[in-house]
């Protein structure tokens, strides 16, 4: 076989593996692990974990008022996926937080996750779920806010009666509350299921803002991606390969 020969082979077999006419391997996150704090316990301000590719995360977090905060896991949300299944998951869990205050309104907190360098845009995964939604005193929710632009990329809901997410975008911002607006029954229609959304700037570190509504109990975490693999780099030398042969 001659040398050209050879190349025109190479690239067709990226063109197959790079086209549509396969689909596209779904998308592994690795939401971060909060060991070695125990299930069910608070999870002590200014902890350092570890995401995978990305390395220590710092997580601090401020309330307003009267929470209750633990390491939590849903077994629902367990195994998903959104997008059509182009992002899943096997293990996941949550920073949860209840607010136990009694004024009759909703109270601000916030959580921050920092990082150990500045992260490319579409490095982190947000995922935030139990959202509440109430008719009373004439209807109020809670609301998660992220000064940070970011794409929504939909919900999982394992099979719980949860509500879907609103998701509200805007220029550098975007805000998640529930969608449900009607009586829809007793809870968890009044929460929503878990909603996942890539942050598109680079950022350093990310805060998420709530207002939410007393007896309400929500979650977050955050999530990466895994690097590259062999395979992938490879198919992407050949194709650069073979651009520079045909120049």
């Amino acid at each position: 076989m001659s040398a050209n020969r050879l190349i025109v082979g190479v690239g067709a077999c990226v063109a197959v593996l790079c086209g549509t006419t396969l689909p596209a391997a779904a998308v592994p996150l690795n939401w971060m692990n909060m060991a070695p704090t125990p299930f069910g316990t608070s999870v002590p301000n200014n902890s350092v974990y570890t995401l995978p590719g990305i390395g220590n995360v710092t997580v601090s977090y401020a309330f307003t008022g009267s929470f209750a905060d633990s390491r939590f896991q849903n077994p629902l949300l367990l195994n998903g996926n959104v997008s059509a299944n182009a992002y899943t998951w096997g293990n996941q869990e949550l920073f949860a937080a209840t607010n136990l205050g009694q004024t009759g309104q909703p109270s601000n907190w916030r959580i921050t996750y920092t990082f150990t360098s500045l992260l490319p845009g579409g490095s982190i995964y947000l995922g935030v779920s139990g959202l509440g939604r109430t008719t009373n005193n004439g209807g109020m929710m809670t609301v998660a806010s992220v000064n940070q632009n970011g794409t929504y990329l939909g919900d999982w809901s394992g099979g719980g009666n949860y509500g879907l997410t609103q998701f509200t975008g805007g220029p550098g911002v975007f805000s998640l509350n529930n969608s449900v607006t009607g009586a829809g029954g007793a809870d968890p229609w009044w929460n929503t299921s878990l909603a996942v959304i890539r942050i598109d700037d680079q950022i350093s570190s990310l805060t998420v803002n709530f207002s939410q509504l007393e007896g309400d109990g929500l979650g977050l975490n955050i999530a990466s991606v895994p690097a590259p693999g062999p395979a992938a780099l490879l198919g992407l030398g050949a194709a650069a390969a073979l651009r520079r042969r045909r120049r």
